[in-house]
């Protein structure tokens, strides 16, 4: 190829070759119609689509790397172009509701920095980090690097917590919604654009559908990032509103809170009583926690008994559980289970005692036994502390 192109076209035709390794079946055995491993890419284009398998092929390893092909992985990819899509037709049932800012040329402009909530500074900011990011991968032919970037990115940050994020805002119908209406554009229009290279099907589909200047996807301009929307004490603070609310999504799971149950909360905001101001809408929102449920303290209490304490960064959260749960129904069902272990605990460790079972049943039975016998007892540690903190 190159002695044709110096001899026909007076050049060289490249100067960079990009070496992929061997795709494998999901144990790492060469494809062969012998062994009867060969995966036919039409049937799985047919079943999962192009550009999950696509993204699948570039994502799973680096340069030169034999990668294991599991249909698992082609799955996850088509559900990752689902998510896309939810999250695109989310996105125009938004924009339906004012109109958007735009350049002479079409193009979707950011939101104004004086309009825009943490969670949208923390997004924009966001994204230029992550347009930063995957532009020097791409140019190093990092192309799984890349592509995860783009993955955790879009999935985590923008699906799972900018748009729960934004329906605060969106719901309030203020001037708010509109600068969430303004982010969803904006980042969706720029994150399509990069990720067009990995699923080129699914972000033209959607592209055309959002606000964008010129043709087609295939032949807009690359995003570049832009620094004078970084924000750093954006991602820092909306990083920990973040943990506050995953720390009691957690303590709610823990005690056993319906889903739908509207808590109480006190909060002693420590250095971030400005970050809970500004995103108590969202931390109410994603947290279950009720609109009269909230309060703030000035000074660190000493924890009453009932009450769950959750530490975030030099923040603390109290969780009464009277607010949370039927205490007395709770302590009746730990009981019930209480007494189902303490059974299963004697009865297991009868058996370890008969020295005939011991010496004669096969070593991985004992051991089962054992293993049995230890998890009870944590079990019951368990229960008996949490009725300790229900007393």
């Amino acid at each position: 190829m190159v002695f044709l192109g110096l001899e026909f076209m007076g050049e060289v035709p490249f100067y960079t070759v990009y070496l992929h390794g061997t795709v494998r079946d999901e144990r790492g055995q060469r494809m062969s119609k012998t062994k009867g491993n060969v995966i036919d890419p039409t049937e799985v284009t047919q079943q999962y689509g192009a550009d999950a398998l696509r993204f699948t092929l570039v994502t799973m390893a680096g340069p030169g790397t034999d990668m294991k092909l599991s249909l698992n992985r082609v799955e996850a990819s088509r559900n990752f172009a689902n998510k896309i899509w939810n999250a695109t037709r989310y996105t125009l049932r938004a924009l339906s509701g004012g109109e958007i800012d735009r350049t002479p040329d079409g193009a979707v402009l950011p939101p104004r920095r004086d309009a825009m909530s943490l969670a949208e500074r923390w997004i924009v900011s966001r994204l230029q980090r992550v347009t930063e990011s995957v532009t020097d991968l791409m140019e190093r032919y990092q192309f799984h690097e890349a592509g995860h970037t783009l993955y955790e990115f879009l999935w985590s940050e923008f699906c799972d917590w900018y748009i729960e994020s934004s329906k605060v805002a969106i719901n309030a119908g203020d001037a708010r919604a509109q600068a969430a209406r303004q982010t969803l554009a904006y980042v969706l229009e720029r994150a399509l654009r990069l990720l067009h290279p990995f699923m080129p099907f699914v972000t033209e589909e959607l592209w055309q559908r959002l606000p964008h200047e010129g043709e087609s996807i295939m032949v807009a301009p690359w995003p570049e990032p832009e620094r004078s929307l970084l924000d750093e004490e954006a991602e820092r603070e909306f990083g920990f509103l973040m943990e506050a609310i995953r720390a009691v999504r957690n303590a709610r799971v823990e005690a056993g809170v319906e889903p739908a149950r509207w808590i109480q909360a006190i909060v002693f905001p420590g250095s971030h009583r400005q970050t809970f101001l500004d995103g108590e809408g969202v931390f109410r929102f994603l947290a279950r926690v009720a609109s009269d449920g909230l309060t703030y303290v000035d000074e660190l209490l000493e924890a009453p008994k009932q009450v769950v304490s959750l530490i975030v960064d030099d923040a603390v959260i109290y969780l009464p559980l009277r607010g949370m749960l039927d205490v007395e129904a709770e302590r009746q069902r730990l009981q019930r289970e209480l007494e189902e272990l303490l059974a299963e605990l004697e009865r297991t460790r009868a058996l370890l005692a008969n020295e005939q079972f011991v010496t004669r049943a096969p070593a991985h039975v004992v051991e089962r036994q054992r293993a049995k016998l230890a998890d009870t007892e944590e079990r019951v540690r368990l229960i008996q502390q949490r009725l300790e903190e229900l007393a």
